[in-house]
């Protein structure tokens, strides 16, 4: 291990200036060609706009063991998109081109 740290957001200040710091960390990240590129990579790879359906899960399974437990995954896995987007100020028109994107990633 080299040692080095970490940045935190802790490290910009109180709570306000932290959040402040990572909203900044995170728009830099996901802005851009490339940020767009890699969030809607993530969206479709966790199936963000793919929720789980219990008619379609009954269908294909004929039993209703096991979607609680596949839709709890689902969830969490869905819990990361909805975090980085909550520190990104996207309007209608970028929400739709990102699940437009994500699903042609699918």
């Amino acid at each position: 291990m080299s040692g080095k740290r970490f940045a935190r957001s802790g490290n910009a200040g109180g709570p306000a200036k932290s959040r402040e710091a990572l909203t900044k960390a995170y728009l830099r990240v996901f802005s851009g060609a490339d940020g767009e590129m890699v969030l809607a990579d993530l969206a479709a790879t966790v199936g963000y706009y793919r929720r789980p359906s219990y008619g379609e899960w009954m269908a294909r399974t004929r039993t209703p063991n096991g979607f609680e437990l596949h839709s709890a995954l689902s969830n969490a896995r869905a819990e990361v998109v909805q975090h980085i987007m909550g520190f990104l100020t996207l309007d209608e028109a970028q929400l739709a081109a990102l699940e437009k994107a994500a699903r042609m990633e699918e």
